[in-house]
């Protein structure tokens, strides 16, 4: 659109004048200026996890820094229903009869 010359960033200037008059030109650029400088922070760390995440992905699988567990994972639950066989306290007591 525009591309950024002298003459383009003056017109945008009066035309912002004319609208918005010498007392609000300030505030309006002072609130302008804080809202960039926060989506430029938000878009840099962004950016900063995406590349971590991507070095992760590279680094071979022994290297990853994952927590390491003592016990083999669930097994995956298939449409709800658990099919893992009960452990002793969790089985129900048969009757005997």
């Amino acid at each position: 659109m525009f591309s950024g010359g002298f003459l383009e960033i003056g017109f945008i200037l009066f035309i912002a004048f004319l609208l918005f008059g010498p007392e609000k030109l300030p505030e309006i650029a002072r609130t302008l200026g804080k809202s960039l400088g926060q989506l430029r922070r938000a878009s840099d760390e962004l950016k900063n996890s995406l590349e971590e995440e991507i070095r992760n992905l590279d680094q071979p699988r022994e290297l990853r820094s994952e927590p390491e567990t003592d016990t083999e994972p669930d097994p995956p639950l298939d449409h709800g229903y658990d099919y893992s066989e009960p452990t002793d306290e969790e089985a129900e007591p048969r009757p005997r009869g």
